[in-house]
């Protein structure tokens, strides 16, 4: 892929009361992770490495709510938090936190640099929600930890509605490091345990790169499983690769050619 469409990392922290990028209680906080944390402008910066081009970490203020089009995020795909909807709603300020020069770091060097950096932020300015808008999901900040992958990936589940009792589920995140996301088209089966299936994939795929060839089989729900895995073009926007997995009959909907 051209490193021209190369994706930077994004997180966004909601708040119900605009926090101080001024604070200095902030700013020796974030220098405990680079003591060459600085303040630009409205802005803190953070370099990660030694290297001549650093990584930087960057936390602005958001645009405001109804500026440009901003909307407060949306929680249709966040399955797991009740008080989503309710927290959400609260908000009416944020903070984005955007990383620069990416080119050229695994995937765990850039999750590392700028998860430290929300952690210390959740932790010192008590926003309501954390949204990771490249993976469609809001989280509790009181549940996040640093490193955490839940939220940097996300699970997300649709009915199909000319396919009554079909079901696609898919991750959504990895593409941001130029890795396939993960997708089912099943019927039949336990949403929750092909939830954690997906999820499980995706987080290997994260660690290891893209070494699930096509024909290969990893491991299903249920122990005695072998699920063979491809490379596809995903059903479901945005536009992207998966790895799709075939939970075989009488599970997998939808049309697959068949080897044999």
């Amino acid at each position: 892929m051209a490193e021209s469409t190369r994706c930077p990392l994004v997180v966004e922290l909601w708040y119900t009361d605009t926090p101080d990028l001024g604070d200095s209680e902030l700013l020796e906080a974030l220098r405990s992770l680079s003591p060459e944390t600085q303040a630009q402008m409205e802005s803190l910066v953070v370099p990660y490495g030694d290297e001549p081009m650093p990584l930087l970490t960057v936390i602005t203020p958001g645009s405001r709510l109804g500026e440009s089009g901003k909307t407060l995020p949306d929680v249709s795909q966040t399955w797991d938090w009740e008080g989503a909807e309710a927290a959400v709603a609260s908000c009416g300020s944020s903070l984005l936190v955007t990383e620069m020069f990416g080119a050229g770091r695994t995937p765990r060097e850039r999750w590392n640099a700028m998860s430290g950096v929300v952690g210390q932020l959740a932790q010192l300015t008590h926003p309501a929600v954390l949204s990771w808008p490249q993976s469609q999901r809001v989280g509790d900040p009181a549940m996040f930890t640093e490193g955490d992958l839940d939220g940097l990936i996300n699970v997300r589940y649709f009915s199909i509605s000319n396919d009554p009792g079909a079901t696609v589920m898919d991750t959504l995140g990895l593409h941001v490091f130029e890795l396939p996301d993960v997708q089912c088209h099943f019927r039949g089966r336990e949403p929750g345990e092909i939830a954690k299936m997906l999820f499980s994939t995706a987080a290997y795929l994260f660690r290891a790169g893209d070494v699930i060839a096509d024909g290969n089989t990893i491991s299903g729900p249920k122990g005695d499983e072998r699920l063979v895995c491809f490379h596809e073009p995903a059903l479901l926007e945005p536009s992207r690769q998966v790895i799709d997995v075939d939970l075989g009959d009488p599970y997998a909907a939808g049309q697959r050619v068949r080897a044999g």
